[in-house]
């Protein structure tokens, strides 16, 4: 099942401060982030949006489990 455009804007917007505290990343790593094209972002005038699902989404692919060797 592959993922559309219109399935990344079900669960709405925000704005890239937004994006930066969630993660808990600076402002200027979210913009980094963007431009490598990790993070897509939509253009609404001169403001950038960020989905929340492809903010889940990138938060989720880039999540490390450590496990811990049992003694």
């Amino acid at each position: 099942m592959s993922i559309t455009k219109n399935d990344l804007l079900t669960d709405g917007l925000q704005r890239i401060s937004e994006t930066a505290r969630f993660l808990g990343i600076s402002r200027s790593h979210v913009y980094q982030l963007i431009n490598a094209g990790r993070i897509p972002t939509v253009r609404i005038g001169r403001s950038r949006r960020i989905p929340i699902k492809a903010v889940r989404d990138f938060a989720a692919d880039n999540l490390v489990c450590v496990s811990v060797p049992p003694k």
